[in-house]
This record gives C-alpha cells, sequence and structure tokens, in this order.
C-alpha cells in the first residue's frame, strides 16, 4: 500500500483543480460510458445514515500499474425515479494501512448530482466505500467503477488511451468533443491532470465485464426440470413412461446429448425421445427401486441434471380390515401401505367396507397401517407379494391396575397371549453377537440357530448394582413366519404429562448376511392415547433402518424412544409392540422393551432458525405449575429427533431455575457461529430438557436446480455452505448452477457457433460479443478449424473441433473463458440463489461463507444468485 502514495497524491491534484464552468449546450452525461463500467452495485441508502459497499479484489481480476495498485473510479448516482442526493463517497481498506485510500471526493460531477472518488486499490485486497446521502434525501443508489484514464473503454489503460486524453485536450462539458471517460478528474475540462492520472494508472486492466449476461451463464429456475408422469412418493406401474418437462427453454435437438440411466444403467436409446418441452423414456422402470439420472442439454448449451428415486411394482394388495369380533369394519377407515425401505413411499385409500385394494407395489416389505375414528388402530406388515393382508382394528382395552411398566412384576399387566416373551435383567450396551452362520443362497435358506435373548454380563456394568434393585427388560421375539405381538394398557395420574417407551430392534438377519434381501424382518411400536387422542408410532424394517443403525456382529440396533404427550387430567394409554419374520420362519428378529415411563418432566424445549439476526432461537414451556426443581436445556447435534439421536456434547446448554413460572419463555438466541463444524450423519438440532422432553429442528438443507449437478460438489464444499446457512438463520437455498467442465464449455459453445438459426459467421460475431480474450481465442480456433466448410461438414467433423476447442479452453485456463468452467477435480464452483435471504440475514451469510472460499462474486443484479469457487 505504501506505493500508493504517489498516485494518490497526483488524482488529489486532479479533484481540488478548479471545476470549469458548463457551456451553454445541451449536457452530456457526467458518468462513464456503459461501456466502461465493469461493475455496479446498488442498494438503498436511508437519509442521515451512512451505507457501505464491500469490495473484495480477486488478484486474478486484476492487472496491475508497475508501481502495483489501480486507480479505480466510483461514482455515486441515484437510481430511476430515486429521490436520492448522493453524497460522500470514501474508500476505506480492510487490509491494513493506509487507512483511506480515496481522494476527496467531488460533490457533483459537471451536469449531474453525482458524486466521484478515485481511489488506490491493491488486487488481493479488500475494502469498503463508504457512502452518504445529502440534504437528508433517501433512495436506491448505483455506485459504478471503472479505471481511472480508460478513455477508450476497452477495460485497459494504455498508450492508446494517453493518445485520445490528448486529441480531446482543451474539451470542455457539453461540447461534441467532451468524454466523461476522459475526464479522469471530473471537473469538465480534459487537461494535463487527466492525461497525468492516465499515465499513471499505465497498465491497469480488468477482465470484470458489465456488459449483457452470456446466455449460457444463465441459471433456469430451481422448478424449471420437472418429472411427470411417475411419482417419487407413491407407488408406481413398472409400465409407465418416465417423462421430465422444461419449462423456459428447450432440449436440444440432438438426441446423443441425452443420457437416462435408470439404476446407474443407460436407458437404451430407441426407448428415449427427446421433444422441444419433455424428454420421454418408455419401459424403462423394473420392479422395486429406480434411482433415474438425466443428463442433457437445452438449446443454449447449458448442462441440465434431474436426479430422482421412483419405486414401482406389478402387485395388487388386497387389505381386509376387521374389529377385534373378525367383523368387517364398515365405518370409514383410511388405509395407509407404506414401504418399509422408504415410509415417505405409499399409497393411502380410505374404505367403508372393511377392503381395499392397492395397485402397483412393489416386490419388498410394506407395512399396512389402518386408522379409525376413537383412535382405533391396526399394523402389519408383509412381502407384498404375498398379495393380501388381514388388519385387525383395535381400541383400547381396559387399563391394567398393575404398576408394571418396569418389569419388576415380570409380564403381570401386559397382555401376552401365546406370544414368545422373556424378561431378563437389564442389558445397557450391545448384546452378545447374535447365532449366525453362513449366509445361504438368495430363496434358498437353511435352518438357523435360534435366537435367544441378551444376558448380562457379570463383569461389567451390565449387571445391576444391587440386588434390591430390579433394572429388567421385555423381549418380544419371532416364532416361524408372521409377526408376533403384545400390548398393554394403564391409567395415568394428573401429573403425568406424556408417556415415554425406550426399546430397541435386534435380528440375527443382520449377522446372517441378509441385509437388503427380501427377508426383511421388521418391528412395531406405537403408543396411543384415549383422552387425548395421539398416537406415537415407529413401524420399520432391517432396510428400513440402514445398515448403518446395526452392531454387526450382534444384529442390534441402539437404543431408541418415543414419547407422547398425554392428558394432564389423566389419560388411558395403549401400548402395541409386533415383530416378525419375513419371508420365511429363518433367523429370528426382536423387539427389546427396557421401560414405560410416565412423564413428570415440567420443561419442554423447542428450536427455530432465526433469519433476522441468523443462528437460532431456544424456547421453552414450563408446565403444570411453576417449576419445582431447576433443570437444564442442552442442545445437540443429532441424526434424529428424539434424545437416543444425540451426536457428540451439547453445543449449547440454557439453565432454568426453580421457581422459573408457568408459561412460555424465550427466545433465547444461539448464535450461528456455534453451529459450524457438524459431526458427519447430522439430520437435525435437538434440544434436551430431559430425555423425554426434546425439541427437534431439522438441519438446514441444500437444494439443486436443473443446471446444477451435485455429482461434482465435494462433501466439503456443501459444509461451507451449510455452517453459511447456519450463521444466517436461513433453512435452505437453491445452488442453481455448478461449474461447466471444459468439455462441456467447448460442447455449448460449438452448439452456438453452429445454430441453425443464423449463419456460421454470424453466430460467431455473436459469440465475440458475449466472451473476453481469452473465450474470443475458442471462438478463433473454431473459425481456423471450419475455414471453407459448410454447416454440414462442420457438424460431421464436430468431435476433432470440439477437441481442439477444449484444448484451447485448457491452454487460456477454464476460469479464463468462463468463471462457470472449472475442472471439478481442481475448483469447485457454484452459483447460490440468493432471492431466499432477506435484507437482514443476506449479509450474515456472505460474511459466513465470503472468508472459506477461494472466490465470492455478489451477483444479485445480473443473476440472482451469490458466486462462489473453493479451489
Amino acid at each position: 500500500m505504501r506505493r500508493a502514495r504517489p498516485l494518490m497524491a497526483l488524482a488529489a491534484l486532479c479533484l481540488v483543480a478548479p471545476a470549469a464552468p458548463a457551456a451553454a449546450a445541451a449536457p452530456a452525461s457526467a458518468d462513464p460510458p456503459a461501456s466502461a463500467v465493469y461493475a455496479e452495485y446498488t442498494g438503498e441508502l436511508p437519509a442521515g445514515q451512512q451505507g457501505t459497499v464491500a469490495l473484495n479484489l480477486a488478484r486474478e481480476d486484476y492487472t496491475p500499474t508497475r508501481l502495483g495498485p489501480v486507480l479505480v473510479g466510483f461514482t455515486l448516482d441515484a437510481a430511476p425515479d430515486s429521490a436520492l442526493d448522493p453524497g460522500k463517497i470514501v474508500v476505506r481498506s480492510k487490509s491494513g494501512p493506509p487507512p483511506f485510500v480515496s481522494v476527496p471526493f467531488r460533490h457533483d460531477t459537471p451536469g449531474s448530482k453525482s458524486s466521484y472518488t478515485v481511489a488506490a486499490l491493491t488486487p488481493g485486497s479488500d475494502y469498503e466505500v463508504l457512502i452518504r446521502s445529502e440534504k437528508y434525501t433517501s433512495g436506491a443508489y448505483r455506485l459504478s467503477a471503472s479505471l481511472a484514464g480508460d478513455a477508450n473503454a476497452d477495460f485497459q489503460v494504455n498508450h492508446d488511451d494517453l493518445t485520445l486524453i490528448d486529441s480531446l485536450a482543451g474539451a470542455r462539458y457539453g461540447s461534441a468533443k467532451y468524454s466523461p471517460s476522459a475526464d479522469v478528474d471530473r471537473n469538465g475540462i480534459i487537461n494535463r491532470f487527466d492525461r497525468l492520472a492516465a499515465a499513471f494508472n499505465l497498465g491497469a486492466a480488468t477482465r470484470l465485464r458489465l456488459t449483457v449476461e452470456n446466455p449460457l451463464d444463465t441459471d433456469l429456475p430451481a422448478g424449471a426440470l420437472t418429472l411427470a408422469d411417475v411419482s417419487p412418493t407413491g407407488f408406481n406401474a413398472v409400465s409407465a413412461p418416465v417423462t421430465f418437462n422444461l419449462a423456459g427453454a428447450d432440449f436440444y435437438d440432438d438426441a446423443a446429448e441425452t443420457t437416462l440411466t435408470v439404476n446407474d444403467k443407460p436407458v437404451p436409446a430407441d426407448r428415449v425421445t427427446v421433444d422441444r418441452d419433455r424428454v420421454t423414456a418408455t419401459t424403462a422402470l423394473a420392479d422395486g427401486r429406480n434411482d433415474l439420472r438425466l443428463t442433457t442439454v437445452d438449446a443454449l448449451g447449458r448442462p441440465l441434471y434431474h436426479q430422482a428415486t421412483v419405486w414401482a411394482g406389478s402387485n395388487t394388495l388386497r387389505v381386509t380390515v376387521v374389529d377385534e369380533a373378525g367383523a368387517p369394519v364398515t365405518d370409514p377407515v383410511v388405509v395407509r401401505v407404506s414401504l418399509t425401505d422408504d415410509q415417505d413411499v405409499h399409497a393411502e385409500q380410505t374404505t367403508a367396507t372393511g377392503q381395499a385394494a392397492v395397485p402397483n407395489v412393489p416386490s419388498r416389505t410394506v407395512l399396512v397401517k389402518a386408522t379409525a375414528s376413537g383412535n382405533r388402530q391396526g399394523i402389519a406388515g408383509l412381502y407384498a407379494g404375498d398379495g393380501s393382508v388381514r388388519i385387525t382394528l383395535r381400541g383400547f382395552a381396559p387399563p391394567s391396575t398393575i404398576a408394571n411398566n418396569d418389569f419388576s412384576q415380570g409380564t403381570a399387566g401386559w397382555n401376552t397371549g401365546t406370544a414368545p416373551v422373556t424378561i431378563k435383567p437389564h442389558v445397557e450396551g450391545i448384546p452378545g453377537t447374535a447365532p449366525a452362520g453362513l449366509a445361504a443362497s438368495r430363496g434358498n435358506r437353511t435352518a438357523a440357530p435360534a435366537m435367544t435373548p441378551a444376558e448380562p454380563s457379570t463383569t461389567t456394568t451390565d449387571a445391576p448394582a444391587a440386588t434390591s434393585i430390579v433394572d429388567n427388560d421385555l423381549t418380544l421375539g419371532t416364532a416361524g413366519e408372521g409377526e408376533q405381538s403384545i400390548s398393554r394398557a394403564f391409567a395415568t395420574d394428573a401429573d403425568v404429562s406424556a408417556v415415554r417407551i425406550r426399546y430397541r430392534f435386534i435380528t440375527s438377519e443382520v449377522p446372517g448376511g441378509y441385509f437388503g434381501s427380501e427377508w426383511n424382518d421388521y418391528f412395531r411400536v406405537s403408543l396411543r392415547s384415549q383422552q387425548g387422542g395421539g398416537s406415537a408410532v415407529e413401524a420399520n424394517s432391517m432396510n428400513g433402518l440402514g445398515l448403518g443403525q446395526f452392531d454387526y456382529g450382534s444384529g442390534a440396533t441402539g437404543w431408541r424412544d418415543l414419547t407422547l404427550p398425554v392428558d394432564k387430567a389423566g389419560d388411558t394409554i395403549q401400548v402395541d409392540l409386533g415383530v416378525a419374520n419375513v419371508g420365511d420362519g429363518l433367523y429370528d428378529s426382536q423387539v427389546v422393551v427396557d421401560f414405560v415411563e410416565e412423564v413428570r418432566d415440567q420443561i419442554r424445549p423447542s428450536l427455530a432458525w432465526n433469519n433476522t439476526a441468523g443462528g437460532m432461537n431456544l424456547t421453552y414451556t414450563v408446565e403444570n405449575g411453576d417449576l419445582k426443581q431447576a433443570g437444564t436445556i442442552d442442545v445437540y447435534w443429532a441424526n434424529g429427533t428424539g434424545h437416543a439421536n444425540r451426536l457428540g456434547a451439547p453445543i449449547f446448554s440454557q439453565s432454568v431455575p426453580a421457581g422459573t413460572t408457568a408459561g412460555s419463555h424465550g427466545p433465547i438466541h444461539i448464535a450461528g457461529n456455534l453451529l459450524a463444524d457438524n459431526p458427519a450423519g447430522v439430520t437435525h438440532l435437538i434440544a434436551v430438557a430431559s430425555p423425554s422432553r426434546v425439541g427437534a429442528l431439522a438441519d438446514v438443507q441444500v437444494a439443486f436446480g436443473p443446471n446444477a449437478n451435485a455429482a461434482v460438489l465435494r462433501p466439503a464444499t456443501i459444509d461451507i455452505v451449510k455452517d453459511s446457512l447456519r450463521a444466517a438463520g436461513q433453512r435452505t437455498v437453491t445452488i442453481t448452477s455448478t461449474a461447466r467442465t471444459p468439455a462441456d464449455q467447448a460442447r455449448a459453445m460449438f452448439q452456438n457457433l453452429t445454430n441453425a438459426a443464423n449463419p456460421v459467421n454470424v453466430n460467431v460475431n455473436n459469440q465475440l460479443a458475449l466472451y473476453a480474450a481469452p473465450g474470443d481465442a475458442v471462438i478463433n480456433v473454431f473459425v481456423q478449424q471450419t475455414q471453407g466448410l459448410t454447416r454440414q461438414q462442420i457438424l460431421a467433423n464436430g468431435a476433432a473441433i470440439r477437441a481442439a476447442m477444449e484444448q484451447e479452453i485448457n491452454n487460456q485456463g477454464p476460469q479464463n473463458v468462463s468463471r462457470h468452467c472449472a475442472d471439478p477435480a481442481t475448483v469447485n464452483v457454484a452459483d447460490l440463489g440468493a432471492g431466499v435471504f432477506n435484507a437482514t440475514n443476506g449479509p450474515l451469510f456472505v460474511n459466513a461463507i465470503r472468508p472459506r472460499v477461494t472466490r465470492f462474486i455478489d451477483e444479485r443484479n445480473s443473476n440472482g444468485c451469490y458466486h462462489i469457487e473453493i479451489q
């Protein structure tokens, strides 16, 4: 920065020189010509308040002078129809001394109220432009930047500019010869001071442009490319066509540029049809899971991507719903059939005949749930290929008078029937290895060893601490193919606010090697409230949980829990448990219950994102009177919504003192800087007042638009974006585009250069207008390669021509050709849709992400996004 001082001294001399009086001729614009402005910033300036515009001078965007800094002229003017009278404009360094790097500003430039200054800026440094209005005015502003001395508006200062300034010497504002871009000090007369300033800025250049946006760099909106004819959340016919519709653009008419894969296998080209606004594939689906990935381009050459998972099947599942006496239920019943692999995939029908037929069910394990008035419920699981299932709709049994939610009295008070139930001392950790042998071939299983309840260790803390303390587990096992079930009903006291059950699922299918198979054993656990009318249910399967949920050696999950709020005046609670062997009676499974707890905790916490101050807010409610005993609310990362899903230590704690009055309290702000560096697997943040009192908030989400290829972004890049979202209190953002590879860039440029709507030479001129020198070099390679060829001959030799263009893109540097072109192995590039941010949390997001990326560009005005690059 020390070398800036002679430049500053010269520029200061320019701006304090006396201004020439305006001539009587019609005034010309005092702003630099639009073609000379390389950057523009807009916003609102309140009356009497200072505005700040952040400047990050990326080193690669500028060529410095021989002295190092670059002289940049800044013009502050009012936006169209704005009442703003521009005032102070000062540039301040954020990277080190001297603090102010601009000369005293000129209040009014010739013929306008625009203010103006010149600053000496060092590429690679950060600055702030401080602006104010005059006369207590307010309104929208425009701050524009141009190279001081760039008289011919070619984004560089060289001897051509000095020659032009010399030729205009003596020209005054209002005269035909006057040019504001040659009047460096904006005093209304072009003279030797302007030439001196331009000479000191000799060699300065910038690759930035404020021009018409290259259509190739304009992103389609998030919903432009959609899936039709099949549903990601429903059951689809195997014969259903798969259609992708495009709005706001046309698909490129060369079908060779379109690829659709299903489960990583390309759909044959003769099954894929490309029309102007749709791509359709026939006979593409298989029974079961279908992972679809479409890769194509539009008529402008923009890459398009769409990924989705759809489930298809050929089974019709017939459901019969009966009451506890075995008679068909003839009042309205809602029947929901869900995949255990993904319970968001389902079909739902309402029947008043006790019969339902659900078509297109995949050949997988499904859960069938029937619900009716009075909180009646029935659940069963089966392999959909079995074709039919009978559901018994159950109400509430008479509540047991035996207090045995902890199994201290064995199975007393539990309705066990003939189900295989055992009571054993509690085992807290992972139980011993489940019996299993080598997995037999699918469809040809032999006998499996019997499965027994886990026994406590005599050498660990699993053993009871004292013989007077009873801590038992109830184990419900399978016995042959099909489901085994038990239940319990009991009454709660008036001071009970919720009921919680703690349990785990164990299956010998996992160590037996059958994860992912059709032998997809399942379990179900449910709590229902008769007076409160609510229910809490987990019904899931081995495949649905995912292999990561199991200890492979034992086939056991960690402890899980459900909590159900109940009527505080007293309630009747129904507990239902079930576990099933699916497909055959081999390789048993178990559901193990640690306890059923009547919750008397008074503190109920909740979390919400704060999109004003960033981070999130913690609130809590004290129930059942003033707080009798002090408590603490801990906030954790979590991989689910329950207490058992905590990951690591608390990231925030809030004490709640005894005597806290009943009612709602908060919000308590949790700063966004506490919400970075999350552990792997996070899906939620949870606030825990007790194991039974947990408030869950879904973690921030990153979505992808049609021009974004999720596969090229590193997980670390997504983590940076998520950390910044949390800092801003913003729950979601869409990545609207990612970088094109050099091959993609060459293909897109070739496609536009051979556009059949125009002669090739017209296409060449149109493309030259969109690119800077590195892009022009690529276009010139095309011109050289196609000299004397017809369009048909060019297309016939397209592979070789595109290869030559790709080589030139690499020679020039992909990001010099287009900032949206890069090798993803070297740099991650992404555009983040800025429309989801508000005026408060947008700056919070920018401040959080800018220090963590290699390059940040605010493209809200030109492309509605924030552009980031991460090496």
